[in-house]
């Protein structure tokens, strides 16, 4: 049985992760970012790990995030006192909740991951990148500073960006579960996500980076069709900081870790560590195809 660890982070993250985890012949353990962890209404939020936990016990939200069906009673009663943008459902704000209790009682975000995963009857291990609090920080054309909230959901990923600056991960540590899940890994797959936002945090923190490198059979799955962002900012933030939004563009980012490259059809810049597929998840089945491929590659 392949061991496989996938490096998650966003809504196009989560939906590559469903196919891995509908693969019954694999070990899937999954490293999922937590840059934008922030504390909102109240709750710190970990968006990212809730997403993966959603997408694979299929309740996500129409949009990928958040929970299906779900109302936001206590978020539009919270406005009338702090209007904002964001908006938590009620059975999201219940789990957030629940991870604050367990944050209360001294428990270390792996252990609370590991909980609540339990709680949706999830039979992959799913590891935040660090139980250290590292925040993704915005800093923008007019030089203001952002949190990644403010930035991704009040300000709609507007302003242009200068740098990027993913606080406290110099101090960051991984834990010794994500350590030897990289250690012992077949195969590590980098998924669709942004690669500034979602990925750079999990990247930032030197000695996860550096047992990457030492990995060489690692999957990088681009986040660009048409030299488009498949969803969300990827393309404006990739340029902003001076990438192409091409299959140059990722495989300079991701130099060092990338060892194959998978491109949409017709993307590719025919080097042999390219390779194209259907990287569109128009459906469920589209990402349970593409996690096949992966898997047997040889």
């Amino acid at each position: 049985m392949k061991k496989i660890v996938y490096l998650s982070g966003g809504i196009g993250g989560a939906k590559l992760a469903k196919g891995f985890y509908n693969l019954k012949d694999i070990d899937l353990k999954i490293i999922v970012n937590t840059g934008d962890d922030e504390t909102i209404q109240g709750v710190r939020l970990s968006p990212d790990i809730d997403s993966v936990i959603y997408a694979l016990a299929g309740i996500e939200g129409k949009y990928g995030w958040g929970q299906k069906n779900d109302s936001f009673v206590v978020s539009e009663e919270f406005k009338k006192y702090l209007p904002k943008e964001f908006s938590i459902g009620d059975k999201d704000l219940a789990l957030n909740l629940f991870r604050n209790q367990l944050f209360s009682e001294g428990k270390s975000l792996t252990q609370i991951t590991n909980i609540i995963s339990d709680k949706f009857g999830l039979n992959c291990k799913i590891f935040p990148m660090s139980d250290d609090l590292v925040s993704t920080k915005i800093k923008t054309v007019d030089n203001k500073l952002l949190d990644f909230q403010e930035y991704f959901v009040e300000l709609k990923s507007e302003p242009n960006l200068i740098d990027i600056i993913y606080l406290n991960s110099e101090k960051a540590d991984i834990t010794s579960e994500v350590a030897i899940a990289i250690e012992e890994a077949d195969k590590i797959v980098i998924g669709p996500s942004n690669p500034i936002l979602s990925i750079g945090p999990i990247l930032s923190i030197q000695n996860l980076k550096e047992k990457l490198i030492l990995n060489k059979n690692t999957y990088v799955v681009s986040p660009f069709i048409q030299n488009k962002a498949i969803k969300g900012p990827s393309k404006k933030n990739f340029e902003d900081l001076g990438y192409k939004s091409d299959i140059t563009g990722v495989k300079d980012f991701y130099k060092d870790i990338g060892t194959f490259f998978i491109v949409q059809t017709g993307d590719s810049d025919e080097a042999e560590n390219t390779i194209e597929e259907n990287i569109l998840f128009k459906s469920e089945k589209d990402a349970i195809n593409l996690a096949r491929y992966i898997v047997d590659h040889e």
